[in-house]
């Protein structure tokens, strides 16, 4: 081993800070965190053929111990030092037995403090109990598998053998910027696994945010830089583990309406609402979603079941009597008052519609104040008003009361609304090409990060996007391997990996009236 070596590894003083303010006292204070007196540290730090169970490290000041059960850890991690001080001397012990031929580094982790300033510092003590002092590392980077943004603070282990239910042989924490480095490492064969670790046992638990490597790292010395390190040009991706399914909300809306949320697909499940079997008057929003009017009549609560061959589970709401009596929401599909080209004027409400009076509502062209003829459509809580809107730009649209009468209520607000009838020329178009993908993909339009466009494409890989608000866009392409249309997350029981996400964050920008033509490549 050279002695450059030894020198580079004696105690690495990082991250030296001050944890708290004390009151002025005339002079300037101590900024500096406790110094080792190397000379008397014992055993010297990059000690070889080691065989005690005791070290004793001087400091030059008085310290004092920050929760060293906690900021003191050993690796491999099979070793738990006890850690007591007398005066200016910290000594560490521990009752394990030491594995032969083995490198161990002792972390202090702000565990030693001065006296006055609490100033402190990260301390690495190395020795072996063979003849020499692994020096591999090994250089990692941990992502999310959804964002493919770097994850800082996060558990990463090296198993040398299983790694279910058992803490790594060699263990450390990701950056700022998602790496996790590990040095003084010997060569051979481990498994890797990033985990949250939200109860700090080192062990990953089933609920734990979770990434892994199907194939093991093999450090060998002729896989390393000039630094000796190996560096994984693979990322590893952090997901979150399958939910457990459930059902997630369960709310009601006055008169009748009732919204359902879960964590698993609700469609082809048997659905019950207060024991009866529901079928009718449901609509899906997504698969993990739906709504439903049931008449609530003298009830004091509604019991919503969902049941499926591998679970069941429950959710009921209580009804209050002034959360029954409570008026007819509605809500519509415009969006700052503008109706989209393609799309028809629709209200929704709280309850299923019965009868529509229209000889109480109105339409009017507010650029020469004639009357816009119309029809209504109206199905289970659902009215639409379909008009010619070619040349038209505004509409004036007015309800009178009582104009609607639904299974429980009567619609009973008057409603004035000045409607903005977008035209084609206010559009942008977008000519796109993923040609690059040659597997069944998920594309995403985005703006501000939100999805306002999605396409389950498997052959068809040239499309024309119409109607595009102006703005800026970004894309996201989901790798849907198993094709159903969505990203799934992955399984390390099973060891499946998170489909892969490919993040396009250039912008492109749509303008109205314009053509925009663009290509995706496959990143990787």
């Amino acid at each position: 081993m050279s002695m450059a070596f030894r020198i580079s590894i004696i105690f690495l003083l990082l991250l030296t800070s001050c944890a708290q303010v004390t009151s002025l006292t005339g002079g300037e204070r101590d900024r500096i965190a406790p110094q080792p007196i190397e000379k008397r540290v014992n055993p010297q730090n990059g000690a070889t053929n080691f065989v005690g169970s005791t070290i004793t490290i001087p400091f030059s000041e008085y310290v004092k111990l920050n929760n060293p059960i906690e900021t003191i850890v050993m690796v491999p991690a099979h070793v738990k030092p006890k850690a007591s001080l007398r005066k200016k001397t910290l000594t560490l012990t521990w009752e394990d037995t030491l594995q032969d031929n083995t490198t161990y580094s002792i972390y202090l982790n702000e565990t030693v403090q001065d006296i006055t300033e609490s100033n402190d510092s990260l301390m690495v003590f190395v020795f072996s109990t063979g003849d020499f002092i692994d020096s591999l590392k090994y250089n990692v980077k941990v992502v999310d598998a959804f964002t493919n943004q770097p994850i800082s603070s996060c558990f990463v282990g090296l198993f040398e053998g299983e790694m279910d239910s058992v803490r790594p042989t060699y263990f450390g924490n990701t950056d700022a910027n998602g790496f996790a480095t590990f040095s003084f490492l010997k060569t051979g064969s481990y498994g890797i696994l990033a985990f949250e670790d939200k109860n700090k046992d080192m062990i990953y638990q089933p609920y734990e945010k979770v990434a892994f490597s199907k194939e093991k790292i093999n450090l060998s010395l002729d896989k390393i830089d000039s630094t000796n390190t190996y560096v994984d040009s693979l990322p590893l991706r952090l997901f979150s583990p399958h939910p457990t399914p459930n059902i997630r909300t369960f709310t009601y809306t006055a008169p009748s309406l009732f919204r359902v949320g879960a964590t698993v697909p609700l469609k082809g499940k048997n659905l019950f609402v207060n024991g009866k079997a529901l079928t009718d008057n449901l609509v899906f929003h997504t698969d993990d979603s739906l709504s439903f009017n049931y008449p609530v009549g003298d009830s004091s609560s509604v019991e919503f079941v969902v049941q499926s061959e591998y679970f069941t589970d429950t959710a009921s709401v209580r009804l209050t009597k002034n959360e029954k009596l409570r008026k007819l929401t509605y809500w519509t599909n415009l969006e700052n008052d503008y109706l989209n080209l393609s799309d028809t004027l629709t209200f929704s409400f709280s309850d299923n519609v019965k009868s529509v009076d229209t000889s109480l509502i109105k339409l009017m062209n507010l650029k020469d104040s004639s009357n816009v003829p119309y029809s209504v459509d109206f199905k289970q809580n659902k009215i639409q008003f379909v008009f010619d809107k070619d040349s038209i730009v505004n509409v004036g649209f007015s309800i009178e009361p009582n104009m609607i009468q639904t299974e429980f209520r009567s619609f009973d607000e008057r409603v004035d609304k000045e409607i903005k009838l977008k035209k084609e020329k206010e559009y942008g178009v977008l000519k796109l090409d993923v040609s690059d993908y040659k597997e069944t993909i998920v594309l995403e339009m985005l703006m501000n990060s939100k999805v306002v466009k999605s396409f389950h494409l498997k052959d068809i890989k040239q499309l024309i996007i119409p109607e595009l608000n102006p703005g800026n866009y970004t894309f996201r392409i989901v790798l849907d391997e198993n094709e159903n249309g969505k990203w799934d997350t992955g399984n390390f029981e099973t060891t499946t990996y998170p489909e892969i996400i490919h993040t396009f964050s250039e912008v492109t920008n749509v303008r109205a009236n314009w053509d925009v033509d663009l290509k995706l490549e496959r990143k990787f």
